[in-house]
C-alpha cells in the first residue's frame, strides 16, 4: 500500500467501457489512510464476480493499461480456459487426464484479471473445492502481449 499526499475521497479513475477503478484504503489508528497500490473494480463475467486490477497507483499508466484489460475482459473465457490448462499441465505429476482437465476446468475459477504492463496480464485463479492446492495458496498464469502463456505460479 502506498499512502498518497492527502486526498479527500479513495483516488479513482473512469473508464467508459469498464466503469469506476477505485483504490481501496485502510485506516491506521492515527488516522493515516493507506491506499491499495493499483486500482480496481469487480465485474460479473461469465456468471462469476471477477476483479479486473490495473497494477499501478499511477493514473496515467492506469489508462495505458486499459486496453490490454478491455481485451482480457472480452477474451476472459478463452484466457481462463487456456490458463486451467497451462496449470494442469505445469503443476501436475505427469501428462494430464482427460478427466484431470475437465475436472480443473470445473474447480479453478476465474478470481482476477489484473494488466500489469500494456502487453502483459496475469489471471489469478481460485481453487474452489480446495484439493488442488493448500489453503490460502491459488495459481496465477502470466500471458504476454499475444495472450501467450509465459509463466505459472502459486501464490500465497
Amino acid at each position: 500500500m502506498t499512502t498518497p499526499s492527502h486526498p479527500a475521497e479513495p483516488p479513482h479513475l473512469t473508464d467508459g467501457v469498464l466503469g469506476v477503478f477505485t483504490r481501496g484504503s485502510f485506516a491506521l489508528s492515527d488516522g493515516t489512510l493507506l491506499y491499495d497500490s493499483s486500482y480496481s473494480l469487480t465485474r460479473d463475467l461469465g456468471g462469476r464476480t471477477v476483479t479486473l486490477q490495473l497494477a499501478t497507483t499511477d493514473p496515467v499508466e492506469a489508462h495505458r493499461l486499459l486496453p490490454r484489460l478491455h481485451h482480457a475482459v472480452t477474451h476472459h473465457a478463452d484466457l481462463h480456459h487456456r490458463a486451467v490448462t497451462a496449470v494442469v499441465h505445469t503443476l501436475g505429476d505427469g501428462p494430464p487426464t482427460p478427466d484431470d482437465l475437465t475436472e480443473a476446468h470445473t474447480d479453478l475459477l476465474l478470481d482476477t484479471i489484473e494488466a500489469t504492463s500494456p502487453t502483459d496480464l496475469t489471471l489469478h485463479l481460485t481453487d474452489s473445492c480446495g484439493t488442488h492446492l493448500p489453503d490460502g495458496y491459488w495459481p496465477a498464469v502470466r500471458f504476454d502481449g499475444e495472450d501467450g502463456v509465459v509463466g505459472v505460479t502459486v501464490e500465497a
